[in-house]
């Protein structure tokens, strides 16, 4: 089988994988909504807990919110100049707003926890919280990871393939632990984050990127990203926070960076190898043929 066709066999199989994982979690959703929802919500409401009061996993919740995925995206683009991945995912996130917060304010489902908290909140509290915050149906920051594991299905290995949903519904999870989202919103939002990863690949197949040059622009624009999204944080949210953040983070940027710089490093290491074994391969033979020609003499 030529490339071409080994590519589009693994792309015909994306896309049957994609549409039955939509519509098997379009049919989680129906069922969770009837039979699960308030089994759920019930027993984590008798049965609170601290367990996701930890500093780690607080961190590990912000990977369901756009800027932190953008910024390590971004990241990513500043390592290894590969810029469509990152658009792509990008992209997946846009077309993913939409499909989250127009159902938010059609089907206006409140949070768990808004219910429980109900009776001890003022109208004046009410009326200061944004109306997104307090809707439920369906889970944004699981669409949010589901969108870019998705998107990034055709550029990446199974392995990642895998770590990365595995990833995304440790997202899920945790927002019904908090008692931020019902089961069948988090469904839902996995439906909706699948469905853009798959629609964003193929809108930017039909736009061909312009070539960076010598220069790479991308990477600089990248570079600026990097920096500016954390220090909008320590402006908004403190320095305490910007440090909290950047301590959490930087372990993973160093993967990030370590995984991007991994298959050059090994390439230049073989490189060496077999550089070094051909010089002394050929360094044996010269010492060789010397030796011949002494005898013969």
């Amino acid at each position: 089988m030529t490339e071409q066709k080994i590519d589009q066999c693994r792309l015909h199989r994306i896309n049957l994988t994609m549409w039955v994982s939509v519509i098997t979690l379009c049919l989680a959703t129906l069922l969770s909504y009837f039979l699960l929802d308030e089994r759920v919500f019930s027993w984590l409401s008798q049965h609170p807990n601290k367990w996701h009061k930890n500093n780690w996993l607080e961190a590990f919740k912000l990977l369901g919110k756009g800027w932190v995925l953008i910024w390590l995206l971004l990241i990513w683009v500043w390592a290894t100049g590969k810029q469509r991945p990152a658009l792509v995912a990008i992209l997946a996130l846009l077309l993913v707003f939409p499909m989250v917060y127009l159902p938010k304010f059609l089907v206006h489902r409140p949070r768990p926890r808004e219910i429980i908290a109900a009776p001890t909140i003022t109208e004046e509290a009410k009326n200061n919280n944004g109306l997104s915050q307090n809707l439920s149906f369906p889970s944004g920051d699981t669409a949010a990871v589901f969108a870019i594991a998705a998107a990034l299905v055709p550029f990446i290995r199974r392995l990642w393939v895998l770590t990365f949903f595995t990833l995304s519904s440790i997202i899920g999870i945790l927002r019904v632990g908090v008692l931020a989202h019902y089961p069948s919103d988090v469904f839902a939002g996995a439906a909706a984050g699948i469905l853009a990863g798959w629609l964003a690949p193929q809108i930017l197949s039909r736009w061909p990127l312009p070539e960076s040059g010598r220069f790479n622009w991308y990477r600089v624009i990248a570079a600026a990203g990097v920096i500016l999204i954390p220090a909008s944080l320590g402006l908004l949210r403190g320095v305490n926070q910007l440090s909290t953040f950047l301590k959490t983070y930087g372990v993973l940027v160093v993967v990030i960076y370590i995984a991007a710089k991994g298959g050059t490093w090994l390439k230049r290491l073989r490189r060496r190898d077999f550089c070094g074994y051909f010089k002394a391969a050929e360094g044996t033979e010269n010492t060789e043929r010397n030796q011949k020609s002494k005898c013969k003499m």
